[in-house]
């Protein structure tokens, strides 16, 4: 990913069921280290910043003008937000796989429902995910965590893990994972997140890693 920085403690699955992570060693994706001075959307139409998201500026922009007052900052529903964010690759496969060519041919209506179920009201820190166990066989979702529910009105449920290191326990590699509890599949839990805590002036952006299909959430 073009700037977002594999850091190296957090693996994130933003669980939404190919069990995935992010790394506290950002992947390459945008800014990853912090505070960007300006709005979601000027953070994704950012220089430098065109490879992961220009496709899904043209989808913000696409589905009409609450969305972008929405990621603008100018929404006082929803003056701060966290967004589990799609990036190009997640897009133009949808694209592809539908015989889509540009993203102004697809519904603006649809667009708007597939950011809203990517959308969080008020910003979640990976400090905030809580902490919980790997799913056993046959159940749904991990032990801990907390859910949370989208704009859209469907559910996601985080939690996060630290693996031992050297023998001990809660030093090792933290792991989020992050499952869709209300997707059109199921539940569905994923490897998404390339990167996490990016701070634009009113949101906080969890990036979703390449091989997240769109629509799954």
């Amino acid at each position: 990913m073009n700037q977002i920085l594999k850091l190296t403690k957090i693996v994130v699955c933003f669980s939404f069921i190919a069990t995935g992570c992010i790394q506290d060693n950002f992947w390459k994706s945008g800014v990853s280290n912090g505070r960007f001075d300006g709005s979601l959307l000027e953070y994704m139409d950012a220089p430098g910043h065109s490879y992961d998201w220009d496709s899904t500026v043209l989808m913000v922009r696409h589905a009409g003008e609450a969305m972008v007052r929405l990621f603008e900052g100018n929404d006082p529903d929803y003056p701060e937000i966290t967004f589990f964010g799609p990036t190009n690759h997640s897009i133009r496969r949808y694209m592809l796989e539908n015989d889509i060519e540009r993203v102004e041919d697809m519904d603006p209506a649809w667009c708007a429902e597939v950011l809203k179920r990517h959308i969080v009201k008020g910003k979640i820190y990976r400090a905030d995910v809580p902490a919980g166990k790997p799913a056993t066989s046959g159940a749904a979702t991990g032990e801990g965590g907390k859910d949370y529910t989208a704009i859209a009105g469907n559910r996601i449920h985080l939690y996060s893990f630290t693996e031992q290191f050297n023998g001990v326990e809660g030093l090792g590699e933290t792991t989020v994972y992050i499952s869709s509890l209300d997707s059109d599949f199921g539940v569905r839990n994923f490897e998404n997140l390339a990167s996490i805590d990016i701070e634009p002036d009113n949101c906080v952006v969890h990036s979703l890693r390449y091989d997240f299909t769109l629509g799954d959430m």
